[in-house]
C-alpha cells in the first residue's frame, strides 16, 4: 500500500482475509486499496464490515461515508458520518463532512463529492 501498488495490495490483503475473516484492519486496509484507485462501490463492503467487527475503528467508518458521498448517496453518507461523529465527537473531519453532507442532503447541491474532498485529510491505517 505504501508503494501505490493497489492491485498487489488487494490480493495481499484478501490472502490474509482468508486466514483472518474477521481482522478488521485489513478489511479497512482492503477498502482503502479501492478507495484509492476510485472504485467507492468496491471500498463499501469492506468498510461497512470493518466497522461493524471494531465499532471503535472511526476511520472505517469516515471512509465509508466519504464512498457514499463520493458515489452521490448523500443521504446514506450523512447518516454514517452522523453516526461516527458521535464516537469521536472532536474529529475534524467527520464535523466537516457532517455539515457539509447536511447541505448536500437539504437539497443545495454545490459541486457534489468534491466539496468534502478538501476534508479528506490522509487516514492511515495502523499496519499491525
Amino acid at each position: 500500500m505504501q508503494q501505490g501498488a493497489w492491485d498487489d495490495a488487494i490480493l495481499e490483503c484478501k490472502a490474509v482475509l482468508q486466514l483472518q475473516p474477521t481482522n478488521a484492519r485489513i478489511l479497512g486496509c482492503l477498502g482503502m486499496c479501492h478507495f484509492r484507485k476510485g472504485e467507492f462501490d468496491k471500498a463499501i463492503v469492506p468498510f461497512r464490515k470493518a466497522s461493524i467487527l471494531d465499532p471503535k475503528f472511526w476511520e472505517a467508518g469516515v471512509k465509508l461515508a466519504q464512498c457514499h458521498d463520493r458515489l452521490k448517496r448523500y443521504e446514506e453518507a450523512y447518516e454514517i458520518a452522523k453516526e461516527w461523529l458521535r464516537v469521536r465527537p472532536q474529529d475534524h473531519t467527520l464535523q466537516g463532512l457532517v455539515e457539509a453532507l447536511k447541505y448536500q442532503v437539504r437539497g443545495n447541491k454545490v459541486e457534489g463529492w468534491e466539496r468534502t474532498a478538501h476534508l479528506a485529510h490522509e487516514i492511515k491505517f495502523a499496519n499491525d
